[in-house]
């Protein structure tokens, strides 16, 4: 069985880079971490953030995602994330039957790998698939996995469920990235759980 992890908010904790660049490309913005993810959870983007909290014009906007595109995968933003309680345990334990996928939508595949590696779990993954922001995840796994209907995808966002849908496998939401349970649900997820660390093959 393929089992396809999502990388930032399933694996590793990105919440601390988001929060300090934002507040860095914003620096009038006075919200703090929690203010600043009650928002993000409810899904209301950055466009919608800057508009209405801080006046923003579009032509402020655009230049607002410019920046943050190009900061984002930075080492002195990336050196915040952290890896999920609980995450090196269970890849270990699901490497042992099933074949181990990552697919993000980095723009970097030098910096997710280099990142894996930093934790460690470059052994677990059969293939480690980077989007670079050219293809769907979707168009990528079909590229590089042999997909089943009894196959797995994890994910905190939308994308990843519907990613899932559009292969026709298992959807398996987590509530450590940046959405709501209540937003997930709207996708309509085969499971919602805490973290990856509490996935079980059902």
């Amino acid at each position: 069985m393929n089992i396809i992890f999502d990388f930032d908010g399933t694996l590793i904790d990105s919440k601390e880079r988001l929060f300090k660049l934002f507040s860095f490309l914003v620096p009038e913005s006075e919200l703090n971490f929690e203010d600043y993810w009650t928002l993000k959870k409810k899904g209301i983007g950055h466009a919608e953030i800057l508009e209405k909290k801080f006046k923003f014009q579009s032509n402020d906007i655009q230049q607002f995602q410019i920046k943050w595109h190009q900061e984002i995968e930075q080492p002195k933003w990336i050196n915040y994330d952290t890896p999920i309680l609980g995450v090196e345990d269970k890849l270990m334990s699901l490497f042992e039957n099933h074949q181990l996928h990552l697919v993000t939508a980095r723009q970097s595949y030098e910096t997710a790998i280099n990142q894996i590696n930093k934790f460690q779990w470059n052994k677990y993954f059969k293939s480690i698939l980077v989007t670079k922001q050219e293809k769907e995840k979707s168009q990528l796994i079909l590229e590089n996995i042999e997909i089943k209907k009894e196959d797995w995808i994890i994910g905190d966002t939308g994308k990843d469920i519907l990613t899932g849908k559009t292969l026709q496998i298992n959807t398996a939401a987590v509530l450590t990235g940046f959405l709501s349970e209540e937003k997930l649900k709207s996708y309509n997820p085969d499971i919602i759980i805490d973290s990856v660390a509490n996935f079980m093959i059902y």
